[in-house]
């Protein structure tokens, strides 16, 4: 049951669209920007190597740069600096722009499988999400590198493969790689969706699903070669740094903070806790649905558990030594008891992260789209193993992409039979505007009110 939702009108999305420029162009054309806890990797990393590639173009030394991404944006913005667009503020502008399209491709995908307005609602708490917002405000790589990741996420759960959305599908792997060579975590789930409607394949499925329709290899195909090149550019600049981040971002640079510096084991468990945190108000609305139905009660207990043994297993003191600081979260954790090495607060929000996984996961099998959780569980789990390559767990990585998620499956849950009743639009929409008031009391908090503040 995976077809398109309601009809698809342009009011919802210019609603959405106009909505998020006002919140954050607006802010930056009257100058109510000031807040240097938030663009301090903007003032001090982006705009930087953005004027420094733009002084040297065409020939930009890629070697060492003052950011530990890949440098498809910054290349990008200093095209722009070179046109005569290099003031400061109309680089904050072209990152509202990214995070403008961020919402707009949630959106679009969202609207796959549930009406227009519907989709708005699924999508807010990711456009009100106070690090989606500041990172369009300010210069960031997050938006636009989360906007490329959505399409070859959207593309493999919302879609039926083609060769046309293979090649789109492969060029925004490429360009997310360009952006934030961690956007490779993408590649595999990616290249399985081009693979499910091949016969041997389709024929070992535990499911049927109109998607898969299609059953030749030609998607597979060009997946395929488009992952070739990617593989290759990332061998380039690996060859080119000698690692996988520029030097200054390695062990013994000299950069703000140490990427490379070993694994991270705090991230499973950070994000359960997220998640729950986030789905706890839209699942707490559909509470009859998943707690009565006897198949997603089960289903909720199994990803309780595996998120309570992440909890015991993976070390998760706070920390800046360890990387584990900024945001609310790990403040949160800070105050609370330490087992082990391992913080109990995220114990606890690990194995109840688990429990919203899973009852999610029923949810999604329940409306007929086993085909989209699966694949939606490959792409978490690829997210979660990628991220915890980085030493850093800044809070900034996580919440946009947990938001996407849960917005996608509140979307993907429209239409779920269960025991207490089939889960109409309209609960739907309640439940994402439960989070969506979450997020926007954060924004309220942590983002506008020090902005006026440091106005008056």
């Amino acid at each position: 049951m995976s077809g398109r939702g309601g009809r698809s009108g342009p009011l919802a999305p210019l609603v959405l669209l106009l909505g998020f420029l006002l919140v954050t162009m607006g802010p930056v054309l009257v100058g109510l920007d000031h807040f240097p806890a938030k663009s301090i990797d903007q003032d001090r990393n982006h705009l930087p190597v953005i004027r420094a590639f733009a002084d040297a173009l065409p020939e930009v030394d890629l070697r060492d740069y003052d950011s530990a991404t890949t440098p498809g944006m910054h290349l990008f913005l200093a095209v722009m600096v070179r046109a005569g667009f290099d003031d400061e503020t109309s680089l904050q502008l072209a990152s509202c722009g990214f995070g403008a399209v961020l919402v707009l491709v949630a959106w679009w995908f969202a609207a796959c499988v549930v009406s227009s307005w519907t989709a708005v609602a699924c999508v807010l708490p990711l456009a009100s999400s106070p690090y989606v917002l500041g990172n369009s405000i300010w210069v960031m790589t997050d938006n636009l590198s989360l906007a490329l990741v959505a399409m070859i996420i959207g593309l493999s759960l919302f879609r039926s493969p083609s060769g046309r959305r293979s090649v789109l599908s492969g060029s925004m792997l490429v360009l997310a790689v360009l952006v934030r060579q961690i956007n490779l975590w993408t590649c595999a789930v990616a290249g399985v969706a081009t693979l499910l409607g091949l016969d041997p394949v389709r024929r070992r499925l535990p499911f049927r699903d109109p998607l898969d329709r299609r059953r030749d290899a030609v998607p597979s195909v060009i997946f395929g070669l488009f992952l070739v090149l990617t593989i290759a550019i990332l061998g380039w600049f690996f060859s080119l740094w000698g690692g996988l981040v520029p030097p200054r971002f390695q062990v013994g640079g000299d950069g703000a903070a140490i990427h490379a510096g070993g694994g991270n084991t705090a991230v499973a468990p950070y994000v359960l806790t997220l998640f729950f945190v986030y789905a706890g108000p839209p699942l707490f609305v559909l509470l009859p649905n998943w707690t009565g139905d006897r198949r997603i009660r089960a289903t909720a207990i199994a990803g309780a558990v595996i998120g309570l043994a992440m909890g015991l297993v993976l070390e998760s003191t706070p920390g800046f030594g360890v990387g584990r600081t900024g945001g609310w979260l790990w403040s949160f954790a800070g105050q609370t008891p330490e087992i082990l090495g391992r913080s109990s607060m995220l114990i606890i929000g690990s194995m109840c992260g688990g429990a919203a996984v899973g009852a999610a996961y029923g949810l999604l099998v329940a409306a007929g789209r086993t085909r989209m959780a699966l694949l939606g569980l490959g792409f978490a789990l690829s997210f979660v193993v990628a991220s915890s390559a980085n030493a850093q767990v800044f809070q900034r990585y996580f919440d946009p992409p947990v938001l996407l998620a849960l917005g996608w499956c509140l979307a993907g849950f429209a239409g779920a039979r269960t025991s207490a009743g089939t889960i109409s639009s309209r609960q739907v929409a309640i439940a994402a505007l439960s989070s969506f008031t979450m997020q926007a009391c954060f924004a309220a908090l942590t983002l506008y009110r020090p902005l006026f503040s440091a106005a008056l």
